[in-house]
């Protein structure tokens, strides 16, 4: 045998590591995060599971810069709706679009990935759970601010603004289970915007 016939040694192939957390954040989405094991990514990617533990450390290390994705992808651009500086009634009509966009085009699974992850939380990595509760609380931060901009617009109820944040983020979570479930988003926007009428009184007559 040659030199140039010597079988290859040393390390291993590098990992695609932006494969491994694309096909891990759309199985955990589109199946539920407790039924897809680090064995299913790696028939799904072609990776080595000695190869994913040495990158993720752990199943729990896998899920956690998931969900980092998983926020970048479907949890900012609500975030960056609810922040606008924009009228209060166009930042509801915006969000109301967000929730109902049509998952099919923007090839994208339908429901959300939090709400499945926070009904199985004690089954959750102590990263995971952290990283689902930080996720959890910038949204409650962001619907808290919407409220508060309302009250300066004056077109708002006059709910407690905490109660009032509280309402709306449980509307968003209501959405996503509806959605998962298979109701229309015709009619989920239609709920969301009597719900939205419910807080934000003043302009109730410009939404859809």
């Amino acid at each position: 045998m040659s030199h140039n016939q010597l079988p290859l040694r040393g390390r291993p192939k590098k990992l695609d590591r932006n494969l491994i957390l694309h096909s891990a954040l759309m199985e955990y989405w589109s199946k539920g995060p407790s039924n897809v094991s680090i064995n299913d990514i790696c028939k799904l990617t072609g990776a080595s599971k000695p190869g994913i533990y040495r990158e993720f450390k752990s199943d729990d290390g896998l899920k956690k810069s998931a969900l980092k994705i998983y926020k970048t992808l479907a949890v900012q651009p609500l975030l960056n709706i609810l922040y606008s500086d924009q009228p209060i009634y166009k930042t509801i009509d915006d969000t109301i679009s967000f929730i109902t966009q049509d998952r099919k085009t923007s090839g994208i699974p339908n429901g959300c990935l939090l709400v499945m992850m926070a009904a199985l939380s004690e089954q959750l990595g102590c990263s995971t759970l952290k990283e689902l509760n930080k996720i959890r609380a910038d949204i409650y931060a962001a619907f808290f601010h919407c409220v508060e901009r309302a009250k300066l617009e004056n077109g708002f109820l006059g709910m407690e603004t905490d109660v009032a944040a509280y309402f709306l983020e449980n509307q968003h979570i209501g959405a996503m289970r509806m959605q998962k479930e298979g109701i229309s988003n015709e009619t989920i926007a239609k709920v969301l915007s009597f719900s939205f009428k419910m807080v934000f009184q003043k302009n109730s007559n410009q939404y859809h």
